[in-house]
């Protein structure tokens, strides 16, 4: 599965032209980057990161990408170890860490938020040489209702300051039950580009789901 997430990042990273010059590092436990970049900068978010993006964008600066878990907060019975979800965005400013942006998803009953990390990628679609972030989860559940299966995409549309669109898949789980699709409103505003990926992000996964 590492495997697999390291070759979509760097699929990732060769897609971007070379005149932009996003660099993006992805780490995770094994590697010794991961710990020093919480020995740098600590760890921002509850839990433990399962994986930590750090990139690179000329005129803007560095950015890391921590996807962190927790144990649940909440009584959960979905397994023996349910766990919390907790991910954000920080721009790094002399040696510490300033927030961008936020996501978390709790579990719950009998919910489970799990991140798809090999559908959480970086890019630059649409080639302003600043770059999108796809947080893609599934809240599994013991229930039979339709479950939703999420992209979130945060990117910086003409400055600095990000914003968060969504699509959404709801997975059926019974014979009477349609797929189905929803975006938001700011999704439906993102560049042509932009969305198209994370449209084809979303199917990826869904066909891994169903």
């Amino acid at each position: 599965m590492i495997f697999r997430m390291l070759i979509l990042i760097v699929a990732c990273i060769i897609g971007v032209p070379s005149f932009a010059q996003i660099q993006t590092g992805v780490y995770f436990s094994s590697d010794k980057k991961y710990t020093e970049i919480i020995e740098d900068l600590g760890n921002p978010l509850p839990g433990n990161p399962v994986m930590i993006v750090r990139t690179f964008v000329p005129k803007h600066g560095s950015y890391v990408w921590f996807l962190n878990e927790s144990k649940a907060s909440n009584s959960a019975y979905f397994d023996n170890n349910p766990k919390d979800l907790h991910a954000g965005i920080f721009l790094e400013d002399h040696g510490g860490l300033l927030p961008q942006i936020a996501f978390k998803d709790f579990s719950v009953g009998l919910a489970q938020p799990k991140y798809l990390i090999n559908s959480c990628e970086i890019g630059d679609a649409n080639k302003d040489g600043f770059p999108e972030f796809y947080l893609t989860y599934f809240e599994e559940s013991d229930g039979l209702d339709a479950k939703p299966l999420k992209v979130i995409v945060y990117t910086s549309l003409g400055g600095d300051k990000f914003s968060k669109s969504k699509i959404t898949a709801w997975i059926p789980f019974q014979p009477e039950d349609e797929y189905r699709e929803e975006k938001d409103a700011n999704f439906r505003l993102l560049p042509q580009h932009i969305g198209l990926r994370a449209e084809r992000i979303l199917k990826e996964a869904k066909n891994g789901i169903m």
